[in-house]
């Protein structure tokens, strides 16, 4: 299973309330279908204990996929709020860049 891409380098877009939550919920499912895949592995080392374990086993098949498939969702949203968040500023940026150049500053100039 995929991990949860590394936060942004701006730090206005690592610290994203919206993108910080993502990351831990996408980080929360992947550890609850990482628990579930390791319980499961266990309870098929115990073969004359199935029927015994089945229905538990079943249960955590369900969870496991279901983890996944909503780790999945979330991470697909992440991926569009970091885009979404990288135009504006590059947009920003953009706008700041020509509006000091319309200044009328030679484009070698910098403000340090």
């Amino acid at each position: 299973m995929s991990r949860a891409k590394p936060p942004a380098v701006d730090p206005v877009i690592a610290s994203d309330p919206k993108l910080v939550r993502l990351g831990e919920r996408i980080r929360s499912l992947q550890e609850l279908a990482e628990r579930s895949m390791a319980e499961a592995e266990t309870l098929s080392k115990e073969p004359d204990r199935l029927l015994e374990t089945f229905e538990r086993f079943m249960q955590l098949h369900e969870q496991i996929l279901s983890a996944i498939s909503r780790a999945h969702e979330l991470q697909q949203q992440y991926r569009k709020r970091r885009q979404k968040l990288e135009a504006e500023r590059a947009r920003r940026l953009a706008t700041a860049r020509a509006q000091f150049l319309a200044a009328g500053s030679p484009p070698g100039d910098t403000r340090h």
